[in-house]
């Protein structure tokens, strides 16, 4: 959002005077009587507006009601009255099938909140496309191949990425848009490893803060990956206890341990008692 966050706001459809207007905005919830404890959370902000916006790269029934859980919650925080807007950009159309609608109120059969969150499929549009509404949602190009493109052409495909992301953004953003590029590749194709992205966009990952959350995230999705091969569904609490774990040597030792073990249980003794 930081990167692009105008050309997102001109993606649901925002005229692009109004959506330059538009900046990062950090909503601070500390200090407040949060339960769970929640810090903040991003916004773009205006002196028109407020626009809440959840980018969904996986499957999550309640996304729905956590956006409108942070609409809430950033407003009264800020004891904000005026202009909202609550969005949410899919991914892929499977993870819109899997949220579930908002909750009904006094038996009405539509929640008049459905009216005010307007969401977006990524597969529903093509790169030309993208770019045509902003050259800079060139990032989010990844998402309108198909998922199983060969490596091939997906290379093909990089490259071009690469070569529009240097051209179009500035030098000060240009290796933030890299490494977002990066991270919605190994999102979107699973069966690519983390050399293979730096071959495809031509630089390394691992000298930037972005790049070792990708590598890291290769770790942690081979892993839970190699679960899911052996044993069938991981259980929500172990892919939590999984997702805290920030040690590369850990998730390598699991992942063998993943590989061996002969049932769920066994994995689960294996376990770190705390994430680290």
């Amino acid at each position: 959002m930081k990167v692009s966050g105008s050309g997102i706001l001109k993606l649901f459809g925002m005229a692009a005077q109004e959506a330059e207007k538009y900046h990062f905005h950090a909503v601070d919830l500390k200090g407040k009587s949060v339960k769970p404890d929640i810090e903040g959370f991003p916004t773009l902000a205006s002196e028109d507006g407020r626009i809440f916006l959840e980018f969904q790269g996986y499957s999550d029934p309640f996304i729905r009601h956590r956006l409108m859980a942070e609409v809430f919650l950033g407003c009264a925080s800020e004891h904000y009255k005026g202009f909202i807007m609550a969005g949410i950009v899919y991914t892929d159309e499977q993870y819109k099938k899997d949220a579930e609608p908002l909750n009904t109120f006094v038996k009405k059969p539509d929640s008049p909140l459905n009216d005010y969150l307007q969401e977006i499929v990524l597969t529903d549009y093509t790169a030309e496309q993208l770019e045509a509404i902003d050259p800079k949602l060139v990032i989010l190009a990844p998402f309108t191949l198909s998922a199983e493109t060969d490596k091939t052409a997906l290379l093909a495909k990089a490259h071009e990425w690469q070569k529009s992301v240097t051209q179009i953004f500035p030098t000060e953003k240009r290796w933030d848009a890299l490494n977002v590029l990066g991270l919605f590749i190994l999102n979107r194709f699973r069966q690519l490893n983390y050399d293979e992205v730096i071959t495809m966009l031509n630089f390394d990952l691992m000298d930037t803060v972005a790049g070792k959350q990708i590598y890291d995230m290769g770790l942690h999705r081979g892993l839970l990956d190699a679960l899911n091969t052996r044993f069938g569904i991981v259980p929500n609490e172990m892919v939590d206890q999984i997702g805290a774990i920030n040690r590369p040597d850990v998730l390598e030792n699991l992942h063998k341990e993943a590989i061996l073990c002969p049932d769920i249980g066994s994995f689960s003794e294996q376990m770190p008692s705390s994430a680290g």
